[in-house]
């Protein structure tokens, strides 16, 4: 009989550990904002699906730096108040001289993504600007036009890996502020 009572403690042990290590240990905003100065807020998507890749991506390397992630978007898990909360607000977003250019630099030519991402622990803020942007076209061909970056290069793909780079920085910091 006893050593059915060890078995039965063991077992809720291994249920308990593995309940407490699939609970989130913060909260990614699924709602990307985009606080850029003039943009009228018309349009119903992100070009290139930034604010998807975005999300995807913070949640990827929350798994590669071990740190459990759920991307959510509804108030009461972003208004909790004890697990912390990733925001981001888009500042600057440029996808070429002939594309989309909101913010400040209005004749960038190349994809670059300003961000300012934020981890609210509580009543707790604390924000980090985070930029994404290619110098150059070398990575992709040797035009020097973005409209015309080669067979298997799109500005959206350009984007993609901006925003993966992105992703990385800002949850490299994130790391560092919810120890």
């Amino acid at each position: 009989m006893n050593r059915f009572k060890s078995v039965g403690f063991l077992f809720c042990m291994l249920v308990t550990t593995a309940v407490a290590a699939a609970e989130p240990k913060v909260y990614i905003n699924e709602n990307i904002g985009f606080n850029v100065e003039g943009f009228k807020y018309s349009q119903k998507a992100f070009p290139c699906d930034i604010d998807k890749n975005l999300v995807a991506g913070l949640v990827d390397q929350g798994q590669k730096l071990n740190i459990p992630v759920e991307a959510v978007r509804t108030a009461d898990k972003l208004r909790n108040g004890v697990i912390p909360v990733i925001a981001v607000d888009i500042d600057q977003l440029a996808l070429g001289k002939a594309g989309f250019n909101y913010g400040k630099q209005k004749d960038r030519s190349l994809p670059m993504i300003q961000v300012t991402a934020a981890v609210i622990k509580g009543k707790d803020l604390v924000t980090s600007k985070h930029t994404c942007a290619f110098a150059t076209l070398n990575d992709f061909t040797p035009s020097s036009s973005l409209l015309d970056m080669g067979t298997t290069t799109t500005v959206c793909k350009a984007v993609r890996k901006c925003v993966g780079d992105l992703s990385k920085d800002i949850m490299t910091w994130a790391s560092s502020e919810l120890k």
